[in-house]
C-alpha cells in the first residue's frame, strides 16, 4: 500500500499561534514552514514540514498532493512531484505538500526494522525488530492512523484559509485523499486518485493482489514477441521450489511494475523461466537490485508504515490467525499460503502491541467529483480496486492506461488525463 524511492515516484496550528514557524530554506517559488500538531493526550505534539507555492491567488485554489506509503515524506519529494504536473496545472493551482505525521527527516526511525525491510510491504521482519520499533514509538503508538492524518489535512486547510481543497493522491495517498473526501465532502473541490487503494475493505492478506499477478504477467508476455514461455507457471514453480521466497518475489515483481522502473515488465518472463530451468543468477540479481530494503527512514519510514497499517487495518494476532485459516490457496495462485502468512503486513501486525485503532466515517460513497487513474500493469494495486472505487463514487471517471504501471501520472498519458480533469 506505499510508493517507495524507486517510484519517486499529509497539521494542527496551536490555538495560541498566530503564524507557523519558518523551517529550512525552501525550493524556489515555494515557502516552507513547520506546523505543530497534537499527538494523542498529555499535550504531546509533532512538527510537520509544509511547502506551499507562492502563487497564493491561484485561480483554482489549493492542490494538495499526497504521497504514498504509508511512510513516504512530502516536502522532500516536491521537486519530483512538481515535474510530473503540467505547467498549466501549476499556474492554475497553488501546489502544497507536507510530511504526514511520522515521516520525513524528523519522523519515526526504527533502525533495526528499517535495515531489515526498508520501504517494503512484503519482506518479513526478523524477530525482535517489530517489538523494538513499537517500544521506540512509545505512548503515541496508536495515533499514527490515516484518520489522524485526515484531521491534519483539515487543520492545514484552515491554516491556509481556503474553503475547499483539491486532493491528488497516489497509492496510499489515494486512500488518504478518499478518507478526507468521505469525512469532509463539502471541503473538497475534486479528487484525483492514482493507483487506487480502496477506501473500504482492504485485504491485509493480499489475495486480490496475488491473484491479479497472473493476468498481468500473461498480458505482458503477449505484448512481448520475445516471450514464448508461461511466466505464471514459472513463477508458481519458483514460489514453491526456487532460490527466493514468495514475499521477496512479490516485492521485486511489484516494484518492477512502477512507472519509473519497468511497467511493461519486459524481460521478466525470461528471468523467471531461466531460474526455473536451473540458471537462477539473473533472478537473484533481479531480486537484489529491484528491492526497497536499502531505503532510509527519511525516504519511507518502516516504523510509520507498520504503525499506520496496523491501526488502519484494525487487526490483531487472533484475527489474523483466523483469517489465515480461511484463505483458499487456489485464490492466491501463483503465490501460496506461506507467502500470505510471511509478508510484512500479516507477520508484522501479528506482533504489533494492542493500541488505539483507526475509526472511519460512516459514509460509503464518495461525493466529490473524482478521477480514478490506474495502470493495467500495476502489480502493487490490482485494477479491480480502481473499478470498486469508481463504483463507490457518485461522480467518478475511471481511466485505465494500457501498459502503464503503478503511479500513472508518471506516464505522459496519465499526466494528460490529470491535466484535462483538473483544468476542465
Amino acid at each position: 500500500m506505499r510508493l517507495i524511492r524507486l517510484l519517486s515516484a499529509l497539521l494542527v496550528v496551536c490555538t495560541a499561534c498566530s503564524s507557523p514557524a519558518p523551517s529550512a530554506p525552501c525550493i524556489s517559488g515555494f515557502t516552507c514552514t513547520t506546523l505543530r500538531v497534537p499527538l494523542g493526550a498529555d499535550d504531546q505534539t509533532l512538527e510537520l514540514a509544509v511547502a506551499a507555492a507562492d502563487n497564493v491567488d491561484a485561480p483554482r485554489g489549493v492542490l494538495l498532493m499526497l504521497t504514498g506509503g504509508p511512510g513516504q515524506p512530502g516536502v522532500s519529494l516536491l521537486p519530483r512531484v512538481r515535474n510530473n504536473l503540467h505547467p498549466d496545472v501549476l499556474r492554475e493551482y497553488r501546489l502544497v505538500m507536507f510530511d504526514q505525521r511520522g515521516t520525513g527527516s524528523s519522523g519515526i526511525n526504527c533502525p533495526s526494522l528499517q535495515a531489515a525491510v526498508g520501504g517494503s510491504d512484503f519482506l518479513t521482519a526478523p524477530p525482535g525488530t517489530v517489538e523494538d520499533c513499537a517500544q521506540r514509538i512509545g505512548a503515541g503508538l496508536g495515533h499514527y492512523g490515516t484518520p489522524d492524518t485526515v484531521e491534519d489535512i483539515e487543520r492545514l486547510r484552515q491554516h491556509l484559509g481556503v474553503d475547499r481543497l483539491t486532493l491528488n493522491g497516489t497509492s496510499y495517498g489515494s486512500f488518504t485523499a478518499a478518507q478526507y473526501g468521505l469525512k469532509y465532502p463539502d471541503r473538497v473541490a475534486s479528487l484525483v486518485l492514482d493507483s487506487v487503494v480502496p477506501h473500504k475493505g482492504f485485504d491485509p492478506f493480499g489475495v486480490d493482489l496475488m491473484a491479479a499477478t497472473g493476468g498481468v504477467l500473461k498480458a505482458a508476455c503477449r505484448q512481448d514477441p520475445a516471450c514464448t514461455t508461461d511466466p505464471v507457471a514459472d513463477l508458481a514453480w519458483l514460489v514453491q521450489h526456487g532460490p527466493v521466497d514468495g514475499p521477496s518475489l512479490l516485492e521485486s515483481l511489484s516494484i518492477s511494475s512502477l512507472n519509473s522502473v519497468n511497467p511493461s515488465l519486459k524481460g521478466i518472463p525470461a528471468i523467471l523461466h531461466s531460474a526455473r530451468t536451473g540458471d537462477d543468477a539473473a533472478l537473484k540479481d533481479f531480486v537484489q537490485t529491484v528491492s526497497s530494503r536499502n531505503i532510509g527512514y527519511d525516504e519511507l519510514s518502516a516504523g510509520l508504515h507498520l504503525a499506520t497499517l496496523c491501526s488502519d487495518l484494525r487487526i490483531r494476532k487472533s484475527t489474523l490467525e483466523a483469517g489465515l485459516r480461511k484463505l483458499d490457496a487456489a485464490k492466491l495462485y501463483p503465490y501460496d499460503l506461506e507467502t500470505a502468512r510471511n509478508q510484512l503486513i500479516v507477520d508484522g501486525c501479528s506482533r504489533w502491541p494492542a493500541a488505539r485503532m483507526s475509526t472511519y466515517p460512516a459514509a460509503d460513497e464518495l461525493l466529490p467529483r473524482t478521477l480514478v487513474l490506474h495502470g493495467s500493469n500495476d502489480l502493487f494495486c490490482p485494477v479491480e480496486w480502481a473499478r470498486w472505487e469508481q463504483a463507490h463514487a457518485r461522480s467518478a471517471r475511471l481511466v485505465v492506461v494500457p501498459g502503464s504501471g503503478h503511479g500513472v501520472q508518471r506516464d505522459p498519458r496519465g499526466r494528460a488525463e490529470a491535466r484535462a480533469f483538473l483544468l476542465g
